[in-house]
């Protein structure tokens, strides 16, 4: 009665994985890896972003800033106003005006900060702002061309001439591949 008679032997079972539950572990590892990594790579372009919104936020500020010192002090030393804020000193000749009221074509102005009352035309484009990597300030008198362009342009309202001005400060720079563009707009006033 070998016939049936039940075979003691076990079949020995390796233990290992098959192929497809390699490939299944596999998939989930990486998709578990992939999700925390895109979320970093998206936190710093977004953190990129910012910090150039947010430099080109603060040099627009100084800008108006500087116009409006210019303002204060023509006031205060008796100068006409808009006096070095044309690119040039207001003659009482009623000479051309590069800056003021321009609304030309190709013809933008830059202030330079730093620099006390330096405010002048660029014909056909304003080269970039310098980063001086010593003093970390941005201007135009020393330092590597930045990606921050900044341009001014300053315009008497019409009726309240003498009166009231809007200056308009455009940033642009280049983030990556993207050209971005941030403009900031002020009322000043002949306070005198």
């Amino acid at each position: 009665m070998k016939f049936f008679k039940k075979n003691n032997r076990e079949k020995s079972t390796t233990g290992g994985f098959t192929l497809i539950e390699t490939f299944v572990a596999i998939t989930v590892l990486v998709i578990s890896i992939m999700g925390p990594f895109t979320l970093v790579m998206e936190g710093l372009a977004i953190s990129k972003s910012t910090k150039g919104q947010i430099t080109a936020m603060y040099l627009a500020q100084e800008a108006i800033e500087y116009v409006r010192n210019i303002r204060d002090e023509n006031i205060l030393t008796g100068n006409n106003w808009l006096t070095d804020l044309n690119g040039r000193e207001v003659k009482p000749d009623g000479t051309t005006q590069p800056c003021l009221n321009c609304n030309c074509i190709g013809q933008e102005c830059i202030v330079n900060a730093p620099v006390h009352r330096d405010v002048t035309t660029c014909n056909g484009g304003c080269d970039p702002l310098l980063f001086n990597s010593t003093s970390k300030i941005y201007g135009y008198s020393s330092g590597d061309p930045s990606v921050f362009t900044r341009t001014v342009e300053i315009n008497e309202i019409p009726g309240f001439e003498n009166i009231e001005v809007i200056v308009t400060i455009t940033m642009t720079w280049q983030e990556g591949p993207n050209s971005r563009t941030f403009v900031v707009k002020e009322h000043l006033l002949n306070w005198q």
